[in-house]
């Protein structure tokens, strides 16, 4: 299960396009309404979690997920879930969409100091969204209709499938940026989001020195460290430079116990780890791991992940050794290490170390992954299967989870089923000639009304996102 992608340009081009898709009678009028808004949402996660490169860990996505959840509490009720997707860009960046949905890229753990820090840029986003700025810079635009959006869509795919940067600057240049030019924040909406986004950072706990520190970052890296190539009408916060000193006035007032307040890191840092060690150049982690002198636990693993990257597999196996006779009881150590084992064929221990993992943290989606796959490889397809279709319930779209279930299904003899998910897993692929010829053979397999009712199901959920494709 690991991350998908092309270039950042292209999936956040696509979302502007998810942004601007055909829409109600009444947002033709203006009006952009709560169930308009999901919609957009809706078809925006679409095109992230099938295309473009969407981290998984739900070790990573899963803290994450718990400072949002602080956050959220901290925030007047909203009329919709709070939704978090983080993404591999190095980007000191981070973006609202419609619906409550915050993208955070993997830039901003890998350059920010700690969790206030971090909690403060994604409290400033739920500010944007808890004042609903950008459906009222929808609604307020009178953006694109569908044949334009078709276009653009066109051109984003053509770039992104090796049309080159021509393809990809047609769309910027003719229709996509001016109609960015609606969606921009305006300061009064970064004001608003400053000030808001603060009292949530100190109402849920967080300190709040971490939001002029991780404003002095974005001032300096000015929110393209890593991330060149992405567009600056999403990329960039305007008038930072005037927000910094504004918020460290606004600070400066609060009582001091609030003000000297500091989150444990103790997580955040096992978190940057697995993102330093997993999400960024390999050989680039493994020098940074490598060079403390006196190596933590963290460093010792990540050494050992970044070696397995790089096909090292005799350095890696010593390298985990030391980790796991650093940290011997943590299962995220026993996961890596059974990951490693897995991917270099020693089943016994892989299965073990996973199984222990997948104990004892049944929500962890990795472990789950490669539990699967192990015990597949050992000939017990039932657990396989059992552990392959948990992952495929939180992760629907991902065709290297689908291929996979569907392969073991095939083991056990659920021919309807293993056809019909080796029919999403190429449609996924965009490999629609085989999509085609194993949704054939599931409905030729089908027993009664309930898997033609599966089948219909597949059918609309594929033809939605070749809709949004423009296939």
């Amino acid at each position: 299960m690991r991350t998908r992608g092309t270039r950042a340009t292209v999936w956040l081009l696509a979302f502007l396009v998810a942004w601007t898709c055909p829409r109600s009678a009444a947002y033709a009028f203006g009006e952009f309404t709560i169930r308009d808004e999901l919609e957009l949402a809706r078809k925006f996660d679409l095109i992230i979690e099938t295309r473009f490169p969407v981290i998984e860990d739900t070790r990573i996505t899963g803290y994450v997920q718990t400072l949002v959840d602080r956050l959220v509490a901290a925030m007047p009720p909203q009329p919709f879930p709070i939704k978090v997707t983080v993404v591999r860009n190095g980007a000191l960046n981070a973006f609202a969409s419609a619906a409550g949905h915050i993208t955070i890229f993997t830039g901003l753990i890998t350059n920010l100091a700690g969790e206030d820090e971090l909690a403060s840029v994604i409290a400033h986003e739920l500010a944007h969204v808890s004042e609903r700025h950008i459906a009222k810079s929808i609604e307020q635009g009178q953006l694109a209709g569908a044949g334009s959006l078709l276009g653009i869509l066109a051109a984003v795919l053509v770039g992104s499938q090796g049309g080159g940067e021509g393809a990809s600057a047609l769309a910027l240049g003719s229709v996509a940026g001016a109609k960015a030019m609606q969606l921009k924040y305006t300061r009064e909406n970064e004001t608003d989001a400053d000030q808001y986004g603060l009292g949530f950072l100190v109402d849920a706990g967080f300190g709040p020195s971490g939001m002029t520190s991780a404003f002095e970052k974005i001032r300096k890296l000015q929110w393209i460290s890593g991330g060149g190539d992405v567009p600056s009408y999403l990329s960039t916060h305007p008038g930072v430079d005037e927000r910094v000193g504004y918020m460290q006035e606004r600070v400066a007032r609060l009582p001091k116990a609030v003000r000297e307040r500091r989150s444990d890191n103790a997580e955040y840092e096992r978190v940057k780890m697995l993102v330093q060690a997993w999400y960024t150049d390999a050989n680039s982690a493994l020098a940074l791991f490598s060079a403390p002198v006196k190596p933590t636990c963290r460093d010792r693993l990540g050494r050992a992940i970044a070696l397995s990257r790089l096909g090292r597999a005799e350095e890696a196996g010593k390298a985990f050794s030391e980790a796991m006779a650093c940290n011997p009881s943590d299962v995220l150590w026993k996961r890596e290490y059974g990951r490693y084992a897995f991917e270099f064929g020693d089943l016994a221990t892989s299965v073990k170390l996973l199984q222990e993992t997948v104990l004892r943290d049944p929500n962890d989606l990795y472990a789950l992954f490669f539990y699967a796959r192990a015990v597949a490889e050992q000939g017990n397809y039932a657990a396989s299967v059992s552990a392959m279709e948990r992952v495929a319930k939180d992760v629907p779209r991902d065709s290297e989870v689908l291929e996979n279930l569907a392969r073991y299904q095939a083991a056990m003899g659920r021919g309807f089923d293993a056809h019909l998910n080796y029919a999403k897993a190429f449609a996924y692929k965009r490999q629609f000639t085989k999509y085609a010829f194993h949704m054939e053979t599931a409905e030729a397999l089908a027993a009664g009304g309930k898997d033609r009712e599966k089948i219909g199901q597949v059918r609309s959920e594929i033809a939605e996102y070749r809709e949004i494709l423009g296939i």
